[in-house]
């Protein structure tokens, strides 16, 4: 089914849609035990599969989703059933689909893959589609209606899952939905209107949340995926666990499916912990609810991995830092060509400091490898600024690259009108949802005329129209050429920007072109600028430290309407003051190391000091810069290891735990930060006597229980408790009681920490904390996971849990402490 027609399907049903609930927990009540996975019960039995599903159709549920959660080549690896996917996953969209007899629709289920991808983990974006790809063929083949991503934690997995169902079933409808937590982002630090803007963008039927937290919580994440999204908003929260303090009864679910109802969701269900009962009360409760109306907010929206940038017509003007460009010599481009990317990193602070919107990154080194050149200075960049880039390449395949790595809605610089190109463009923009820039420029001859520019702009809108791409994601270059070449070019580019703006299309333009061969460069660049956006520029590629930039910018969108009440234009005064008190390349420099309090990116006050350069390198998650900042205190200050370690690095951990856990900084900032804290307490160990460097905090085992294969909160933990100077022994996932008994035993832990997601292995989670206990009855047992709350960590017999790593880390610490008392 096409996304077309499923939208005609949901239209014709009118009411609220229904989904069906849990399938694990009922699974068990049935037969199925660990080490077994749920999804091989399609082959060994799929009688017991068919009845929960004809359960919910008797519930009455609309869409009822396929035993397929965990059916990818990666977490069947674990049975060795690899080389099963397709037979698996096709015998489940098979059984659900001869159950519903026409009744109702099968969603496909592909759940996430349980790891971190690069550069927080070691998954590569290839391997993660590959794994998805085998497992929506046999869905596809089995007859599922459409492909439901579900409980996505990471915007560049959920991007590699949408790739493999373009091209495992090519025309199916897809949804994509994400896993919010109690901060309303997910645990990559994504917010909903991030989601819902990418899901857009890569021609989702519709955007959905699903997971983590209970009904409850996720009412006003519906309200901004529906805002956003403009697409059908899925939502199917948890219920937790019978007995639970927390736990979601049937007839206070459906009460409060209807303020989702009301809140925007067009389709309704339940996760961990739901029933048929759940589903039954809900059809009853939302009888009388009239669907709301799909979101018809207009706009453009750029996007990181944790902001939305919009943009469009009457907005002010989108900036793109321009200074990441290696095609003139200079200290960037020597960096660059030896994979380091220390400046680049400092050029993209610096250019979001003064105010980018964007960061442009330009890595066309001739005689290197582009592609993979691309694809790290993207990581760079996103670990480096929260704002959205710009990937800036004339060839295909460095585009594709940096599309991969890119969270969120990227901006492509650029593709040409050339045919071919301009196609291949669109259907890249379209494949991992970004907002693709055009240039005017068919490959005949360059449009000097308005006349030549007007032809190969309409022909670039006609043709993305017939591409079916979605015009607000279509930004055409009103093409800048020298005026000291040719003094009628300027008019032409700004007649070009007003017919761009008639097309309905967004205009950009690079605006230091105009002033190429000329002195005073800067002064004609802002003027130019000025003039552009007086004829209705949208966007422009600049430096943003050169004088007087911003000052024409912030007088220019309050000239031409874009700065209601002058609010931003007055608000901004200060800053501008301090911009005038500073040379030009100087604006928002790195800061110098001196004695007094510091203020980093965030408003926090760092360490006085010696100190204070490292803390803020550790708090941004700059490990090169971190390393080079220990080895001068050593070699240069002198400093003791222990000194710089006590006062240094561990103050920079505290002042990151308590960012995370205030909700300023999510998992990629705390993953940067400790990498680069690890790094650095690394190297000044390596200064020490063996006999010095004392012992290490504790040693603690951690494991994914035996039945769950889920990795990634785990993986997480121990990362950071590693930074914090614990030894941490990682037994994996699907691990036996037994074994982690033995490895308990075996290196004398000081706490074990398990870890489960599904409810469905929560029990194993129990029978694991007993068999501890009953063995080690002084040896602390910490609990985690999606569907863990305090009350069953409590009930279980375990000596706590947290809701995140830092969490973690000062209940693993407290514990340790108390048992040494």
């Amino acid at each position: 089914m096409d996304r077309m027609k499923f939208w005609q399907w949901m239209e014709a049903k009118s009411r609220v849609i229904l989904m069906d609930g849990g399938m694990g927990t009922l699974l068990a009540e049935k037969g199925w035990k660990p080490p077994m996975l749920p999804e091989e019960m399609n082959l060994s039995s799929p009688g017991i599969v068919a009845s929960i599903h004809e359960s919910y159709i008797d519930a009455g549920s609309d869409i009822i989703e396929t035993n397929s959660f965990g059916g990818s080549t990666r977490k069947l690896s674990h049975r060795n059933l690899q080389g099963r996917t397709r037979e698996i996953n096709r015998a489940a969209a098979k059984i659900a689909k001869e159950c519903t007899k026409e009744r109702t629709l099968v969603a496909g289920s592909v759940g996430p893959l349980g790891e971190l991808l690069e550069p927080f983990g070691s998954l590569t974006f290839e391997e993660a589609y590959e794994a998805f790809y085998e497992q929506i063929v046999g869905l596809a083949e089995g007859g599922a209606d459409f492909i439901l991503i579900e409980t996505m934690m990471d915007l560049r997995e959920a991007k590699a899952a949408v790739a493999a169902a373009k091209d495992a079933a090519p025309g199916h409808a897809f949804v994509v939905s994400f896993t919010f937590d109690h901060y309303g982002k997910t645990v990559t630090g994504t917010p909903p209107e991030v989601a819902a803007a990418w899901a857009y963008s890569v021609g989702a039927a519709g955007v959905g949340a699903n997971c983590g937290v209970g009904p409850a919580e996720y009412v006003e994440t519906v309200k901004t995926l529906w805002e956003y999204s403009r697409l059908p908003v899925f939502v199917y929260a948890n219920a937790g666990l019978p007995g639970d303090d927390d736990f979601w009864g049937p007839e206070a679910f459906a009460e409060k499916a209807k303020e989702l109802a009301l809140a925007g969701a067009t389709v309704v269900g339940g996760c961990c912990g739901t029933t048929p009962e759940h589903i039954q009360k809900m059809r009853e409760a939302l009888a009388d609810i009239n669907r709301r109306p799909l979101s018809q907010k207009k706009g453009t929206f750029l996007a990181s991995r944790s902001k939305l940038v919009p943009t469009g017509k009457g907005a002010p003007l989108l900036v793109v830092g321009e200074r990441i460009n290696v095609s003139r010599k200079s200290a960037l481009k020597d960096q660059v060509a030896k994979r380091d990317f220390t400046l680049l990193k400092e050029e993209a602070r610096i250019q979001a400091q003064a105010g980018a919107d964007v960061i442009d990154v330009n890595v066309g080194l001739p005689g290197e490898d582009q592609v993979s050149l691309m694809s790290e200075a993207i990581s760079a960049v996103e670990g480096t600024v929260e704002v959205p880039v710009s990937i800036d390449s004339d060839k295909i395949e460095v585009l594709e690259a940096g599309l991969k790595r890119a969270s969120g809605v990227p901006l492509i610089n650029s593709v040409t009108a050339k045919q071919g190109h301009l196609e291949k463009g669109l259907e890249l923009a379209s494949r991992y949802g970004a907002v693709l820039t055009v240039l005017p420029m068919d490959g005949k001859s360059l449009p000097h005329t308005i006349e030549e520019r007007k032809a190969v702009i309409d022909d670039i809108v006609k043709r993305a129209r017939l591409a079916g791409f979605p015009m607000e994601n279509l930004v055409i270059d009103g093409l800048t050429l020298a005026v000291g070449a040719d003094d009628n070019a300027p008019k032409v580019t700004l007649k070009a920007l007003e017919y761009i703006a008639e097309q309905g299309c967004l205009s950009i333009l690079g605006v230091s072109n105009v002033s190429h061969g000329l002195p005073s460069r800067h002064l004609v660049n802002r003027t130019f600028l000025a003039m552009a956006m007086a004829a209705g520029l949208d966007a422009a590629i600049i430096d943003p430290i050169a004088p007087g930039i911003f000052e024409t910018i912030l007088a220019s969108n309050l000239l031409r309407g874009s700065d209601p009440k002058a609010e931003t234009y007055i608000n901004s005064q200060d800053k501008l003051k301090e911009r005038a008190l500073v040379e030009p390349n100087k604006v928002l420099a790195p800061k110098d190391d001196t004695k007094e309090a510091k203020e980093d990116v965030h408003g926090k006050k760092v360490k006085e000091g010696q100190y204070a350069q490292l803390i803020e390198s550790i708090i941004e998650g700059d490990e090169e810069g971190a390393k080079a900042i220990v080895q001068q205190l050593l070699d240069e200050e002198g400093l003791e290891p222990m000194d710089v370690i006590s006062s240094g690095i561990i103050p920079a951990l505290e002042e990151v735990g308590d960012l995370y856990e205030s909700g300023e900084f999510f998992l990629p900032q705390l993953l940067a930060s400790a990498q680069a804290a690890q790094a650095s307490c690394d190297l000044a160990k390596s200064h020490m006597e063996p006999s010095a460097q004392g012992e290490n905090k504790g040693t603690i085992v951690l494991a994914t229980v035996e039945g769950d294969l889920h990795d990634l909160g785990k993986g997480i933990v121990g990362t950071v408790l590693r930074s914090y100077g614990f030894e941490v022994i990682d037994l994996g996932r699907n691990v036996p009681a037994k074994k982690i008994l033995e490895a308990a035993s075996e290196v004398k832990a000081h706490v074990v920490g398990l870890s489960a997601l599904m409810t469905t292995t929560m029990e194993e989670m129990a029978r694991t904390v007993t068999l501890l206990k009953e063995n080690m009855p002084d040896l602390p047992v910490i609990v985690g996971g999606a569907s863990v709350s305090e009350s069953f960590a409590k009930k279980i017999g375990s000596d706590g849990t947290a809701p995140d790593a830092i969490g973690a880390v000062r209940l693993v610490t407290k514990l340790i402490e108390r048992g040494g008392e």
